[in-house]
């Protein structure tokens, strides 16, 4: 059984994100709002997937990435449904997929979260 956490403040995008997810074959889902919550739920139970945003409540994104990441091999994904958002340079020392729109998440986690599927998928 897989499990995602998925970080977004948005609870109507959180729903989609986990939408796209159960059609990938997720079973099980945390979400969180604030780095906090991100974090416990990620020492309660080690998710498989770690699906971020467009926003956080409270805390930073690229940190409580760090914070999961750092204890595992851990993919992160970051899904969007800003344009400008997917231009978003990513830092260099934490491995990020995407950006992808909401809507390519199932394509992204079938391909396998792969540099070559980011490049197949149209991002416009």
């Amino acid at each position: 059984m897989s499990h995602a956490l998925i970080i977004e403040d948005n609870m109507i995008v959180g729903q989609a994100i986990q939408q796209q997810l159960a059609h990938a074959g997720f079973r099980s889902f945390d979400h969180a709002w604030t780095e906090t919550q991100a974090i416990g739920h990620a020492k309660r139970r080690t998710p498989d997937l770690v699906v971020i945003g467009d926003g956080i409540e409270q805390g930073s994104v690229i940190d409580t990435v760090r914070a999961i990441g750092g204890r595992e091999d851990i993919p992160v994904l970051l899904a969007t449904t800003e344009r400008h958002r997917m231009d978003v340079s990513l830092p260099s020392d934490i491995t990020i997929f995407g950006p992808c729109r909401i809507d390519e998440i199932t394509q992204m986690v079938a391909d396998g979260l792969s540099a070559a599927s980011r490049a197949n998928l149209a991002l416009t």
